[in-house]
């Protein structure tokens, strides 16, 4: 990545109002896949546009609705040691999945809304929990959009600062499962699920999320239906496409990972209290 400027705003309007102003300009949360760009030289950048300075993107607090409101430069370490998200939502389905990114100097740096941009572990749990993020541009333009429908490809647009991340109250049950590929410690697959049970322990509503290999976090509709079915049926979820292959596994290695960790939670997610 060649940089050739760099202004660290004290405002969030000055940092909106230089992203406006420079097109091809880049917002850093904590700069960790930024850092990896500028090793490759994968991107020229024109202006990076620092938002450390910034509190007001900081923090976990509780929503209007009884929901949480995480601040989009809020670092992993804060997130997963939060007893807000640990003692809510699903379970703290949301800290297990931080929790996965296994380097302590990556989860002291990388900050949340960098996260969500990645596609990995935290994405696929904020989707199973029905996120949705609140961005701003210049101008005072502000938009709402949820984290699956982001990472489908609906911005953030160039100009746009994710400002916060919002999860709606939830009287889900949730867990995180996934194997890592043991020479990174990424995720081969991941899996998050948000399920509310029936009495005597049926699954009802259930939300799956999936992360690994090419392509973002998304949702799984065949892995829901198939949590939901009646034990025993015997059916196996065909998840054609879903997973791409490349050096490290194949897509239907990956496939057969996901049916095997979406068991896994539901049945940890089964175990747990209720938030």
């Amino acid at each position: 990545m060649e940089l050739l400027d760099y202004t660290a705003p004290a405002t969030l309007d000055e940092a909106l109002e230089a992203l406006r102003a420079t097109p091809g300009a880049r917002p850093m949360g904590g700069g960790h896949r930024l850092i990896l760009d500028m090793k490759r030289r994968a991107r020229r950048i024109p202006l990076l546009v620092d938002l450390g300075r910034l509190d007001e993107l900081r923090g976990v607090r509780r929503g209007p609705d009884g929901g949480l409101e995480i601040g989009s430069t809020t670092t992993i370490a804060d997130l997963v040691a939060d007893p807000l998200v640990r003692g809510s939502h699903a379970g703290g389905l949301l800290a297990d999945a931080a929790a996965a990114m296994p380097d302590a100097q990556v989860r002291n740096r990388a900050t949340v809304g960098g996260a969500v941009v990645a596609g990995a572990d935290v994405a696929a749990a904020l989707i199973a929990l029905e996120a949705g993020l609140h961005l701003r541009s210049g101008g005072a333009r502000s938009r709402r959009v949820s984290v699956e429908r982001l990472l489908a490809g609906e911005g953030p647009a160039g100009d746009e600062v994710i400002v916060a991340v919002e999860i709606p109250a939830t009287t889900a049950q949730g867990a995180y499962e996934r194997l890592a590929e043991p020479a990174a410690l990424s995720s081969l697959c991941g899996v998050a699920v948000g399920v509310t049970f029936r009495p005597g322990g049926a699954v009802g509503a259930c939300r799956v999320a999936v992360c690994g290999g090419p392509g973002p976090a998304r949702r799984v509709p065949a892995l829901e239906d198939a949590a939901a079915a009646a034990p025993g049926n015997g059916a196996e979820p065909r998840l054609d496409g879903v997973f791409e292959s490349d050096d490290v596994a194949s897509g239907e290695y990956r496939a057969h990972l996901a049916r095997v960790l979406t068991r896994r939670a539901v049945t940890r997610a089964r175990d747990r209290d209720p938030a």
